[in-house]
């Protein structure tokens, strides 16, 4: 550890610069935020004198803040495009489409066309070629009216 002690600017610019490049082959953005630490070192040690034990608890600290900052950002935001994107909620999408009546297995349920696909359907009072709207989804049922 007597190498750490003699650290310069060079020295820690040198790691940002391999953490980077590891970035770049790596996949995944863990060693970004460490890269990034290693310049903000780099310029710490530049500017300030500082140890090599200083210097490293410094790019320990900046590393460690820096990839909690960075997963909760990323956590809220995955939170976020779970709620308001309707990828792989295809039921949800359908909301307020149109579509008729193709199928009845009584006077409530049965199935509509929408577009190319069919949905089974549950409305009041269905009778066979009867336009409908998607008001709300139960589970695979979609929830009809009548237009």
């Amino acid at each position: 550890m007597i190498w750490l002690a003699d650290w310069g600017a060079m020295h820690w610019l040198i790691l940002a610069f391999i953490l980077l490049i590891l970035e770049i082959i790596v996949p995944g953005i863990f060693f970004l935020w460490w890269g990034i630490a290693g310049l903000i070192v780099a310029a710490m040690t530049y500017l300030f004198p500082l140890s090599g034990v200083a210097s490293s608890i410094a790019f320990a600290v900046i590393a460690i803040i820096a990839t909690l900052v960075w997963w909760r950002y990323q956590s809220t935001n995955a939170q976020q495009d779970r709620v308001n994107n309707g990828l792989n909620q295809r039921d949800m999408m359908m909301l307020g489409q149109q579509g008729k009546v193709t199928e009845l297995v009584s006077s409530n349920l049965g199935r509509a066309a929408f577009g190319d696909t069919t949905w089974r359907i549950e409305g009041e009072q269905l009778q066979l070629n009867d336009h409908v709207e998607v008001v709300g989804v139960k589970g695979i049922t979609l929830v009809v009216r009548k237009v």
